[in-house]
């Protein structure tokens, strides 16, 4: 899914899985590329995702009409993208000049407290200096990309890191949410075409056809189940090759994601050209490998296009939406002084304290003693004899008529 300007200048777009439980509901799109937002099931629990691009000026409006325009949506939501300001001046931006915060910044804020948003990398890193954008200009560190997820969801995250920049100028933010339905999609092998363009993988595959051959030649054997076996021959021999060089570029990808994500470190430290190259050849390298990744992912590519669903505007919903954030309790702390996020701990702290709250703390001989005695100090008020044959005598005609004449016109029992 994506949303594009006429020009390359702008432009957006949510990736998505085919083998993931996904279901496409509806999607809204910006005419200029800001944004896009993905209304869907996951699963069988509803969920959007939204991808912002902002502005590179103090345009608070542009971030107010798009957050105008998720909340036509249910949550909970996922957003990610390139705010284009940092929301801590002091602690998202590596230089030490003093900034005020911007407009657009301060209606991010805003924003994530009326609709029930969470910086999700701040919250577990609460004191870490990490910067997702490098300028060449300015020669320093932000952090502009950013991950806001619902508050609901904060209690399903694993982890939130920073990877190392190496294909553009920002760092990809990564999320590892645990999802709510265990689904596990049937498996489907598929061979990798790749290895039919090695003359390494060629010659271990004909050698194992050659040796299959040679040892189930038997003229007694039928054709077909001769043909099946080699099939099943071929394509052991192809899983393990692939899984070999698979395992061979997960490997040199790591190792270079670790050495690129020390030298940024020693970056933030200390500017020097000297360790301004080290990053630049690193992220050269990263690169290489990471093309020839996506060159496989296209030839394994299916698209798929969905048309676009109803969209939920009701002035209703919005307005029962932020109630529902600011009823929304995300953490509590336990007894122990432990901070939880779980919805069951929390649901379990509540139940806890008004178990305790309304239980008696007296029991026995004692406690009923002691409540006599606190009733027999109440004077209690008592009807007459001539008060209670009055209530107790029969309604009259004139009584009725008159109760009736009393009620507002145009009504009937039961209304209000």
């Amino acid at each position: 899914f994506f949303s594009s300007f006429s020009s390359k200048a702008r432009g957006v777009a949510v990736l998505i899985n085919r083998n993931s439980p996904f279901h496409f509901s509806s999607q809204s799109t910006d005419p200029a590329g800001r944004f896009i937002i993905i209304h869907s099931r996951w699963g069988s629990r509803p969920i959007t995702f939204a991808s912002l691009y902002a502005p590179n000026v103090d345009d608070p409006l542009a971030v107010q009409n798009f957050f105008l325009k998720l909340s036509q949506y249910p949550s909970p939501w996922v957003i990610g993208g390139d705010f284009n300001c940092p929301l801590d001046t002091v602690m998202d931006r590596s230089s030490s000049t003093l900034v005020a915060q911007t407009h657009m910044a301060k209606t991010i804020l805003f924003s994530m407290v009326e609709y029930s948003l969470t910086d999700i990398w701040r919250h577990l890193h609460p004191k870490a200096r990490e910067y997702s954008h490098y300028s060449h200009a300015h020669k320093s560190f932000s952090r502009i990309d950013f991950l806001l997820i619902s508050s609901s969801l904060t209690h399903r995250v694993k982890n939130c890191i920073l990877l190392p920049r190496y294909i553009s100028d920002h760092s990809p933010v990564c999320v590892q949410l645990e999802a709510p339905e265990n689904y596990q999609g049937p498996y489907r092998w598929r061979l990798d075409p790749q290895l039919l363009t090695r003359e390494e993988s060629m010659g271990e595959i004909k050698s194992v056809i050659q040796e299959f051959f040679h040892f189930n030649h038997s003229p007694s054997s039928p054709p077909d189940m001769i043909w099946e076996a080699l099939k099943a021959t071929i394509r052991g021999k192809i899983i393990a090759l692939s899984s070999t060089n698979k395992k061979s570029f997960q490997q040199q990808m790591v190792s270079l994601e670790q050495e690129l994500s020390g030298a940024e470190t020693e970056l933030y430290k200390n500017n020097s050209e000297e360790n301004r190259e080290r990053v630049a050849s690193l992220q050269h390298d990263l690169n290489v490998l990471s093309s020839s990744k996506a060159e496989r992912a296209l030839l394994r590519t299916r698209s798929r296009f969905y048309a676009q669903g109803d969209k939920a505007s009701k002035l209703l919903a919005w307005q029962l939406r932020r109630e529902e954030a600011d009823r929304y309790i995300p953490s509590i702390k336990l007894p122990d002084d432990d901070v939880s996020f779980s919805p069951g701990a929390i649901n379990g702290a509540f139940r806890s304290y008004y178990s305790s709250l309304y239980s008696t703390q007296l029991g026995g001989v004692g406690w009923k003693r002691s409540m006599l005695s606190f009733l027999d100090g109440v004077e209690i008020p008592k009807l007459s004899g001539d008060q209670g044959e009055q209530l107790g005598a029969p309604l009259s005609l004139t009584e009725i008529r008159e109760a009736v004449d009393s009620l507002a016109l145009c009504k009937f029992p039961g209304s209000i």
